[in-house]
Protein backbone atom coordinates (compact mmCIF):
# COMPACT_ATOMS: atom_id res chain seq x y z
CA UNK A 1 0.00 0.00 0.00
CA UNK A 2 0.91 3.31 -1.11
CA UNK A 3 0.18 6.90 0.25
CA UNK A 4 0.51 9.86 -1.71
CA UNK A 5 0.62 13.25 -0.65
CA UNK A 6 1.42 15.85 -3.26
CA UNK A 7 0.17 20.12 -3.11
CA UNK A 8 1.23 23.23 -4.79
CA UNK A 9 4.66 24.07 -4.21
CA UNK A 10 6.66 21.32 -5.90
CA UNK A 11 6.29 19.53 -2.79
CA UNK A 12 5.71 15.56 -3.21
CA UNK A 13 5.59 12.95 -0.17
CA UNK A 14 5.37 9.18 -0.61
CA UNK A 15 5.03 6.64 2.06
CA UNK A 16 5.52 3.37 1.21
CA UNK A 17 3.37 0.68 3.71
CA UNK A 18 1.95 -1.80 4.73
CA UNK A 19 -0.07 0.86 7.08
CA UNK A 20 -3.30 -0.25 9.39
CA UNK A 21 -3.87 -3.43 10.98
CA UNK A 22 -1.40 -5.47 13.28
CA UNK A 23 0.91 -2.24 13.75
CA UNK A 24 3.93 -1.80 15.77
CA UNK A 25 2.86 -1.78 19.09
CA UNK A 26 5.49 -0.30 21.91
CA UNK A 27 5.89 -1.43 25.91
CA UNK A 28 7.31 1.39 28.23
CA UNK A 29 9.41 0.67 31.32
CA UNK A 30 11.21 3.05 33.78
CA UNK A 31 14.80 1.53 33.72
CA UNK A 32 16.74 2.27 37.25
CA UNK A 33 20.58 3.40 37.24
CA UNK A 34 22.34 3.24 40.03
CA UNK A 35 25.41 5.44 39.74
CA UNK A 36 27.59 2.95 41.58
CA UNK A 37 27.16 0.26 39.27
CA UNK A 38 28.82 1.77 36.59
CA UNK A 39 31.78 -0.04 34.85
CA UNK A 40 35.00 0.52 33.49
CA UNK A 41 37.74 2.78 34.57
CA UNK A 42 37.04 5.20 31.36
CA UNK A 43 34.15 5.91 28.88
CA UNK A 44 32.12 4.16 27.36
CA UNK A 45 30.85 2.95 31.30
CA UNK A 46 28.42 0.70 31.33
CA UNK A 47 25.69 -1.27 33.16
CA UNK A 48 23.34 -4.30 32.40
CA UNK A 49 19.98 -3.51 33.74
CA UNK A 50 17.20 -5.82 33.82
CA UNK A 51 14.15 -4.88 31.56
CA UNK A 52 10.83 -6.58 32.09
CA UNK A 53 9.28 -7.43 28.70
CA UNK A 54 12.42 -8.11 26.57
CA UNK A 55 13.01 -10.14 24.05
CA UNK A 56 16.27 -10.84 22.00
CA UNK A 57 14.67 -8.80 18.95
CA UNK A 58 13.54 -5.90 21.37
CA UNK A 59 14.92 -2.32 20.16
CA UNK A 60 15.10 -0.59 23.70
CA UNK A 61 14.66 2.98 23.44
CA UNK A 62 15.78 5.99 26.17
CA UNK A 63 14.01 8.88 26.60
CA UNK A 64 15.16 11.18 29.21
CA UNK A 65 13.48 14.22 31.10
CA UNK A 66 13.89 17.89 29.98
CA UNK A 67 15.72 17.78 33.76
CA UNK A 68 17.66 14.99 32.73
CA UNK A 69 18.76 16.26 29.19
CA UNK A 70 19.57 19.50 31.05
CA UNK A 71 22.15 17.67 33.34
CA UNK A 72 23.52 15.81 30.61
CA UNK A 73 24.64 18.45 28.71
CA UNK A 74 26.17 20.09 31.60
CA UNK A 75 27.92 17.01 32.42
CA UNK A 76 28.93 15.96 28.77
CA UNK A 77 27.20 12.73 29.33
CA UNK A 78 24.98 10.76 26.67
CA UNK A 79 23.57 7.35 27.01
CA UNK A 80 23.17 4.68 24.80
CA UNK A 81 21.79 0.95 24.68
CA UNK A 82 22.83 -2.09 23.40
CA UNK A 83 20.35 -5.95 23.36
CA UNK A 84 22.46 -8.42 23.25
CA UNK A 85 20.10 -11.72 22.80
CA UNK A 86 17.50 -10.27 25.49
CA UNK A 87 20.72 -8.90 27.80
CA UNK A 88 20.31 -5.00 27.59
CA UNK A 89 23.55 -2.90 28.17
CA UNK A 90 23.65 0.83 28.80
CA UNK A 91 26.42 3.00 28.04
CA UNK A 92 27.03 6.28 29.38
CA UNK A 93 29.53 8.08 27.01
CA UNK A 94 31.31 10.95 28.59
CA UNK A 95 31.72 11.68 32.15
CA UNK A 96 31.14 9.14 34.35
CA UNK A 97 27.58 9.29 36.40
CA UNK A 98 27.49 10.34 39.73
CA UNK A 99 23.92 10.44 40.19
CA UNK A 100 21.23 7.54 40.30
CA UNK A 101 18.86 7.83 37.03
CA UNK A 102 15.41 6.40 36.56
CA UNK A 103 14.93 6.89 33.01
CA UNK A 104 11.93 5.74 30.65
CA UNK A 105 12.39 3.04 28.20
CA UNK A 106 10.38 2.12 24.87
CA UNK A 107 10.64 -1.51 23.92
CA UNK A 108 9.84 -2.24 20.40
CA UNK A 109 9.88 -5.81 19.23
CA UNK A 110 11.47 -5.73 15.24
CA UNK A 111 12.19 -8.10 12.96
CA UNK A 112 15.50 -9.00 10.99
Amino acid sequence: MALHYGQGAGISVTMEGPFGGGGVSAKLREITLPAENWKGGESPYSQVVEVEGVSVNSKVDLQLSVEQLETFHDKVLAFSTENNAGVVTVYAIGDKPTNDYTIQATITEVVA
